[in-house]
């Protein structure tokens, strides 16, 4: 019962989980002099520090630098002595902030106000809290492959536990991890293969860009088979039998199997429903805000449905702590907008409504899809750029941005140009007017909105009519 509790016990925030969401909550609020517990299970920093963006960065860093003078086994070592660095960092930083305890365990639901928590040294704790923020985050999806042994299958969780580079590394799945990882073994020495479950990779982004990507691909030697499953691993002979197409086929000398399917929520060992927390398959649905149906009990980051990446956490943190810190201010509108950003070669990002979405909400003679390719700057002339171009689609006559998508070097930098102009209502015209250093990959922002401007401009009429006839029209 409440009255059990000492007032160490009870907080005036408790977070469920010190990754990036989790830190961004527990730091900001106990800086604004809340006292804030913050529970942890495993690492302080979460995937994304331990196991996630910060060792697979690393790692395409240094192959990119050191690839032909280090060792695979000395690029490895690096990249877990940059993440072990950084985690001892996090982790004294936050045992030593003022008004935050950092509590190393396991919690679950006693109520809406309560946690009961499995200590990792042993025991358990009991805490109450006015606001209680789940940030448990996901962990990887994985499929059972007969015959495949744990020493020979792989996640991001062990990936960079290996101290020597795949002779042949079977990636299954086509997302995020893959390319990345992809692009990061071939320049080890590694015989790469992608097995993609479905007709392309990236199925969910544009489909220039699994065109682009998958000729990327093939140019540096990863071979892809597509509408691909796993059906058994021999151990003995290091092979892999694959179904692809309805067809078996075996794939020899494939030492490791590194899955990368997808995530599993860490909610299923919460106990919601004690804190009547209602949840599906894509999570803990939340108002803009982060709050759940649960008065005073907030979701952030891969528990959610709209948030799977650390940048996205930490925004979600940010709204969340303003909405703990000041409730008495009106919570309306929606979430910002989370870019993507893939960091293979090339690099991928998007931002903004899919193609499937602009297909469903605007009439397709509305829209204007406008491409410039990265090779035709003069920036990528003198890089040598083979793949990649700049997409963008925009609402013709008035040259609002709807969605933008970028292949190539920089693409992670540049897509923030899209994010602030459909954040804010800057629209092609505006960009026209810009100066961009030359030569720069920035300049293909500019080109596009050359291409907007030539469009347009002479034929204002005629984009006029189709505006006004198909603007709101149903696609």
């Amino acid at each position: 019962m409440t009255s059990a509790l000492t007032s160490k016990d009870r907080y005036h925030t408790a977070v469920i989980g010190a990754g990036s969401g989790g830190l961004t909550v527990g730091i900001g609020l106990s800086a604004l002099g809340r006292r804030v517990a913050v529970i942890e299970g495993n690492a302080v920093g979460g995937d994304c520090t331990n196991v996630g963006c910060i060792p697979s960065k690393s790692l395409i860093h240094l192959v990119n630098a050191h690839g032909g003078q280090w060792t695979p086994a000395q690029i490895f070592a690096e990249v877990r002595a940059k993440r072990d660095a950084l985690r001892d960092k996090e982790t004294h930083e936050v045992g030593h902030t003022q008004n935050l305890d950092l509590i190393f365990g396991w919690a679950r639901f006693r109520g809406p106000k309560r946690l009961q928590v499995s200590l990792r040294e042993g025991g358990q704790r009991e805490i109450e809290a006015k606001h209680i923020v789940i940030a448990s985050g996901s962990r990887p999806h994985q499929i059972e492959i007969p015959g495949l042994p744990p020493k020979r299958s792989l996640t991001n969780e062990t990936l960079f536990d290996l101290t020597e580079a795949p002779k042949h590394l079977v990636i299954v799945g086509a997302g995020v991890v893959a390319m990345e990882m992809a692009s990061a073994f071939r320049k080890l020495g590694s015989a790469v293969t992608i097995l993609a479950r479905s007709e392309r990779v990236l199925s969910s982004m544009h489909t220039d860009v699994s065109t682009t990507m998958q000729i990327a691909l093939a140019a540096n030697g990863t071979t892809v088979l597509t509408l691909t499953q796993p059906v058994s691993y021999d151990a003995a002979n290091l092979s892999l039998c694959v179904a692809v197409n309805g067809r078996t086929q075996t794939l020899v000398g494939v030492d490791y199997v590194l899955q990368a399917i997808g995530r599993d929520l860490n909610i299923d060992k919460l106990d919601l429903d004690k804190a009547g927390i209602p949840f599906d398959e894509h999570g803990i649905h939340v108002d803009p805000f982060g709050q759940t149906r649960t008065n005073g009990v907030f979701a952030i980051g891969d528990v959610t449905p709209t948030s799977h990446h650390t940048h996205s956490a930490n925004a979600q943190g940010r709204r969340v702590s303003q909405r703990i810190h000041l409730p008495l201010l009106p919570a309306f509108g929606r979430e910002p907008l989370f870019p993507t950003a893939i960091f293979s070669d090339p690099e991928v990002a998007h931002v903004g409504m899919s193609a499937a979405e602009i297909a469903m909400h605007c009439h397709p003679n509305v829209v204007l899809n406008l491409r410039f390719e990265m090779k035709d700057l003069d920036r990528g002339y003198t890089d040598q750029v083979e793949h990649g171009f700049v997409l963008v689609q925009a609402i013709r006559l008035t040259g609002t941005i709807i969605g933008a998508t970028l292949i190539g070097p920089r693409a992670t930098e540049l897509i923030s140009v899209f994010t602030l102009a459909i954040e804010r209502g800057i629209s092609l015209f505006q960009l026209y007017r810009i100066v961009y250093p030359y030569p720069t990959f920035a300049g293909g922002i500019g080109k596009i909105a050359d291409a907007f401007m030539r469009n347009t401009l002479p034929n204002l009429p005629r984009e006029l009519l189709t505006y006004i006839r198909y603007r709101f029209a149903k696609p």
